[in-house]
């Protein structure tokens, strides 16, 4: 019988031949498809990163605007050839990350012989933005009374700088594993470096002293009196601090004398108490040549002046990786102490900004500056809420109002204005990146100084009302921290 089968020339052969090759036929389509789901499946998730990194990097904040950004960016990047029906499938959006999930379908080529006619294909990227490297960043933040304007809502705009500062720090040492550095320097008039200070070698501080008073001496001596006899009414009338309008009173003065007379009367002068001089960490410019406008020259010291009151603000943060004490600092920002209301002095809120970042004195926390601003990156966030409105006085290093007459005034504020610009001109050529942020400024000779001193135009942020200043402050955040893939 195997002999007689040998010899058959029917169909047998062909037939089982045929049903032998089913299996190697199916196994060599589900190769080829596997094939396909392997590219359609790299395809989905070279879309999904590119779409993660996309959203996180944008400074888009509203989560329906992001949604509408992922689904466009995924419909514009995937090729319908390979994956069909593709869908975001989930998108979740934290305060530094991106976690999103696509899915389609890949129709299949030789496995629809089995029945299955299509392929899931999922992919997921999670993009986050963190601080990498090493960061060293002054905020120069205005602490004038033009603060204490309010807005619409009625917060203050100090409260709002508080709000806008403090989450920038929050953002930029989320990572604990990332270098960062961060210095605070409030200015109004002066700056308070801090009475720690004191015997450093970059300063010159005269001793705290007393003036004890003079003997109250009374003696009888002839006045003369002159009466008046009419006065102008009075009436509500609005002055201005610092460009702070404030409710006042005027008129009131004599407009008719009478007669002048002559009477016997005491007149006693002296007596009192101690007049007590101190120091409270206020200190001017220094006033040679033009070392005010640099960094350069750390032997010349910087004037400290005795007071009989506090007249600066909070002291400067150095550099510091502590979080906590940063954010304490922020929110205890005052705009004034009694009935000190600060004016507006730029150049030394911007000179110890640099003076934070600097490698020589005053301060040793900053590290070199490197010509191509990575290691350590370096950055001044310079925040103002107005135009400057003070001058510096080269005989004692003061900051002092301007003349009362409007020519000479006027070359006064253009002085200053060029020692602001010297200021950022000199960081740039240290490489510092500069960040400015005009808050609530309607002034236009104030903005194009902030545009001025920006590193470029990506560096400059008109926030016309708190909503922005907190969007620039967010902004500056991103711009200093990258994003890359954890997923």
């Amino acid at each position: 019988m195997f002999k007689r089968f040998l010899r058959a020339r029917g169909g047998n052969f062909a037939t089982v031949t045929a049903v032998a090759s089913l299996p190697l036929i199916l196994a060599a389509g589900v190769a080829v498809d596997y094939t396909r789901y392997l590219s359609a499946e790299k395809h989905l998730q070279d879309v999904a990163d590119a779409a993660a990194l996309a959203i996180a990097a944008s400074d888009e904040k509203d989560e329906t605007k992001l949604r509408a950004l992922a689904d466009s960016f995924v419909s514009g990047n995937y090729s319908d050839s390979r994956i069909h029906e593709l869908s975001v499938a989930s998108l979740d959006l934290g305060e530094d990350q991106v976690d999103l999930a696509l899915q389609g379908r890949l129709p299949t080529t030789f496995m629809g012989i089995v029945h299955y006619d299509w392929l899931d294909v999922k992919a997921s990227s999670l993009a986050v933005r963190a601080v990498t490297g090493s960061v060293e960043l002054a905020l120069v933040l205005d602490n004038t009374w033009s603060m204490s304007e309010k807005d619409s809502s009625g917060a203050t705009k100090i409260a709002t700088l508080k709000k806008a500062a403090g989450s920038l720090v929050t953002e930029l040492m989320s990572n604990a594993k990332a270098d960062v550095s961060i210095g605070l320097v409030p200015y109004a008039d002066y700056v308070n470096v801090g009475t720690k200070y004191r015997n450093e070698s970059w300063l010159s501080v005269p001793d705290d002293y007393d003036v004890d008073p003079k003997p109250k001496v009374c003696e009888i001596k002839d006045v003369t009196t002159t009466p008046c006899l009419e006065y102008a009414p009075k009436y509500s009338c609005t002055t201005y601090v610092d460009g702070v309008p404030q409710n006042s009173t005027c008129g009131g003065q004599c407009v008719k004398n009478g007669t002048p007379y002559t009477e016997k009367k005491e007149v006693c002068s002296g007596g009192g108490s101690v007049t007590k001089y101190r120091w409270y960490g206020c200190i001017g410019s220094r006033m040679s040549g033009t070392t005010r406008l640099n960094d350069g020259s750390p032997a010349v010291t910087y004037p400290g002046y005795v007071e009989t009151s506090q007249k600066c603000l909070n002291p400067i943060v150095p550099l510091s990786k502590n979080k906590a004490s940063l954010a304490s600092a922020i929110d205890g920002m005052i705009i004034n102490i009694s009935s000190y209301k600060p004016y507006t002095y730029i150049p030394a809120g911007m000179i110890w900004g640099v003076n934070l970042l600097s490698p020589t004195a005053p301060f040793k926390e900053a590290g070199a500056y490197d010509a191509k601003n990575v290691a350590p990156r370096k950055a001044i966030v310079l925040m103002t809420d107005g135009e400057n409105t003070l001058r510096f006085n080269s005989g004692n290093g003061r900051h002092a109002s301007l003349s009362s007459n409007a020519s000479t005034a006027a070359t006064q504020l253009a002085q200053t204005n060029a020692d602001t610009k010297a200021i950022c001109d000199y960081a740039k050529t240290n490489k510092i990146e500069i960040f400015s942020v005009a808050f609530m400024v309607d002034n236009a000779d104030a903005k194009s100084i902030l545009e001025y001193c920006a590193t470029d135009t990506e560096h400059y942020f008109d926030a016309s009302d708190p909503d922005k200043l907190m969007a620039a402050f967010s902004g500056i955040a991103r711009s200093l921290s990258q994003v890359r893939l954890a997923r």
